[in-house]
């Protein structure tokens, strides 16, 4: 038998297992190097951009769509629209009334029963 010592395994420089920002901590290969404090300032960094991004996407559709719709309203949808919001008053008052009917009946005296002496 020969005195050498043979390693085996797979072998890692230190510097290689830091995490790529240099904070001290260690890295995760499956967080592209970062340790899970610097990658979870990553991850806010581009949801934050991400945020900003959509907000100005949306900002921008809502303008458009606002402006070209105060020009020229079409009008099949602005009656349609109208007719729905009356059909959904005449359901509540009508439900409204009912309530307020079954309540009514609750509280006022039944001809059914014989007056208190």
């Amino acid at each position: 038998m020969s005195q050498r010592s043979e390693r085996r395994g797979i072998h890692v420089d230190q510097s290689e297992l830091l995490c790529k920002k240099g904070c001290g901590y260690y890295g995760n290969a499956a967080w592209q190097g970062l340790c899970s404090k610097c990658w979870r300032e990553e991850q806010i960094q581009e949801d934050w951009a991400l945020a900003e991004k959509l907000q100005r996407e949306e900002e921008a559709a809502y303008v458009s769509s606002h402006s070209s719709s105060q020009t020229q309203p079409p009008q099949s949808h602005s009656q349609h629209s109208l007719a729905t919001f009356s059909k959904f008053e005449e359901k509540k008052t009508n439900e409204k009334t009912r309530k307020v009917t079954t309540v009514k009946k609750f509280f006022s005296p039944s001809s059914r029963t014989a007056p208190k002496k």
